[in-house]
């Protein structure tokens, strides 16, 4: 693991920054882990560019699923990008009211792309739920191996059940503050295995003290979910270094 890790932001939509190389260079000033989502495949390759020589931002490529029904046919630039990436999001499925006549679409989608990470193997996944949960931990479970496919649930809002299973397959969750905003959250943050989670932004779609959220303010989650958790914050940002560094290494991205 890089020395000297400050934070860790495991889900950031950089390219949708106004400056994505000015956010990169301020995630190595500030050494802040960061995994740089995308939400098409096409945006990966400059993603990539922009990344190749950070230490600290990875980048992921993805297509997201309340985009599928309108860029379906990029599915299969996705699964070539797939057998290139070792990082896939984001992914998964959005059963929103405003979605549901994509959702046959969406199911498609994200079943090939599981299908493809297995395939690969070594792949971290990070995955879009959103009244979903059930039907995404079930594909999960139906498409992939743990040996071979490390899932992280992003922004989790589904039920404590559906969290228990994902818990019991291994699933990793990274938790963004506005998870820790409202009782349900922090109800069912509390009962997560501390071992299973990752701080994360959800930027630019989570603001912090009235603008645009930034990697480097994924710190402040750690203070916040130290104090729901009643934990140690130094001891909390070790553990969540800890959980970010078994999760590189299981995509081959840490010694």
């Amino acid at each position: 693991m890089l020395p000297d890790i400050r934070g860790v932001d495991f889900h950031c939509h950089v390219d949708l920054h106004r400056d994505p190389p000015a956010l990169i260079a301020a995630c190595e000033k500030e050494r802040i882990l960061t995994l740089a989502v995308t939400t098409t495949p096409k945006a990966w390759p400059q993603n990539r560019k922009w990344t190749a020589a950070s230490q600290y931002v990875y980048s992921a490529v993805g297509l997201h699923p309340e985009l599928v029904g309108e860029r379906r046919d990029e599915i299969g630039l996705l699964e070539e990008y797939i057998g290139e990436s070792r990082l896939v999001g984001e992914i998964g499925l959005d059963g929103s009211p405003q979605h549901q006549s994509s959702w046959e679409v969406q199911v498609d989608v994200f079943v090939r792309a599981l299908r493809r990470a297995q395939e690969f193997g070594g792949r971290v996944v990070s995955i879009h739920s959103r009244r979903a949960a059930d039907e995404v931990i079930s594909l999960i479970a139906k498409h992939t191996t743990r040996d071979r496919v490390l899932p992280v649930l992003h922004w989790f809002s589904g039920s404590q059940s559906a969290a228990n299973k994902a818990v019991a397959y291994g699933y990793h969750f990274s938790i963004n503050q506005r998870m820790l905003e409202h009782k349900a959250g922090i109800s069912l943050v509390r009962r997560l295995p501390q071992d299973r989670l990752m701080t994360e932004t959800d930027s630019p779609f989570t603001s912090q003290e009235g603008r645009p959220a930034v990697p480097s303010d994924a710190r402040a989650t750690v203070h916040k979910l130290a104090f729901v958790l009643s934990a140690d914050e130094r001891e909390l940002h070790e553990t969540v270094l800890k959980n970010t560094e078994n999760v590189l290494r299981f995509a081959g991205l840490a010694d």
